[in-house]
């Protein structure tokens, strides 16, 4: 078991600053669900710590060493969200699996198969699958091959990003269920994103929210999505498809479901959420802080890490 943390970490791109200042720690062998709305940094996040995205500022920490400080096959994987494009559709199943072990890991083709069949099983296909080409195989078989291909480097930390969202929704409980089970008998690190709160709430043990670039509420699973602190947690959270309300319900209130997001290139000064928030100068004209002062240099002190001036308020 290994512990990830991101310690002040942004990402820029010319003027546009997708990461900012990010401060996480992913606990050893928990599951730190991250949440938020799309273009908010959750994956630019998850790429800088596998080093596909340029960290610009601050470290990302394996067990207290700088990623970049690492070799070339890190002890952290991450599986993408798209399971068609994550596999060479041309290398058959096992040498694609074989292609991630460690070097010298297995030293004989006979230990190496017998490796690929052990991942096989683990992630519930057969070890026959090993001589199919990725086109055979549905998405959501596609999506444990790539789980199998992740762990098959032996990693430490894993990251997840979005991997049930190409899915059709009758194979992404099963593939759910997969990755919890894996995670539990592994006793593996986790950092797995989504915008879908109700996977988050069935995984993770501590929940992290993003908004424009920055962690915005974290804490403790249950706590967070039953009392939430932040505005934008709650508005996530009203704006969630449940039983009593379908996929295209609009969102009543001045929260997600009526403006749109800022543009990331000129993010709104103090607090980013004011435009939007429900609880703020929209609302409270008063409250002209929210527009003045950044409440993420102080959100240490309040619970859940709360980056709002009146987190918990109405």
């Amino acid at each position: 078991m290994s512990e990830l943390v991101f310690e002040d970490v942004s990402v820029r791109y010319g003027r546009l600053t997708a990461v900012d200042g990010v401060r996480l720690t992913v606990p050893s062998g928990q599951v730190v669900g991250l949440v938020g709305e799309s273009g908010s940094g959750k994956s630019t996040l998850a790429r800088a710590a596998v080093g596909l995205s340029p960290v610009t500022s601050g470290r990302v920490l394996l067990d207290g060493v700088d990623v970049r400080r690492l070799p070339r096959r890190k002890p952290l994987q991450m599986v993408f969200q798209d399971p068609y494009s994550s596999l060479d559709p041309r290398m058959r199943l096992g040498e694609s699996i074989t292609e991630a072990m460690p070097p010298g890991a297995f030293p004989d083709a006979a230990a190496r198969r017998a490796e690929v069949a052990r991942l096989l099983e683990l992630v519930n296909l057969g070890p026959d699958r090993a001589d199919q080409l990725p086109g055979q195989l549905s998405g959501g078989q596609r999506q444990r091959i790539a789980l199998a291909r992740a762990l098959a480097g032996q990693p430490k930390v894993i990251i997840a990003d979005e991997i049930t969202s190409a899915l059709d929704v009758s194979v992404q409980g099963a593939v759910l269920n997969l990755v919890r089970e894996v995670q539990r008998r592994l006793s593996l690190s986790m950092l797995f994103i989504s915008h879908n709160l109700a996977v988050v709430r069935y995984l993770s043990d501590i929940v992290a929210v993003m908004y424009l670039g920055r962690v915005v509420e974290a804490g403790p699973a249950e706590q967070v999505l039953t009392d939430p602190r932040h505005p934008y947690t709650r508005d996530l959270l009203a704006a969630a498809p449940s039983a009593h309300r379908d996929l295209l319900a609009d969102v009543s209130g001045d929260g997600l479901g009526d403006t749109e997001p800022p543009d990331p290139h000129h993010p709104p000064t103090g607090c980013r959420y004011h435009p939007r928030c429900p609880i703020g100068p929209l609302v409270h004209r008063d409250r002209t802080v929210c527009v003045d002062t950044d409440p993420a240099a102080d959100a240490a002190r309040r619970h859940h890490e709360a980056a709002c001036h009146f987190a918990g308020r109405a």
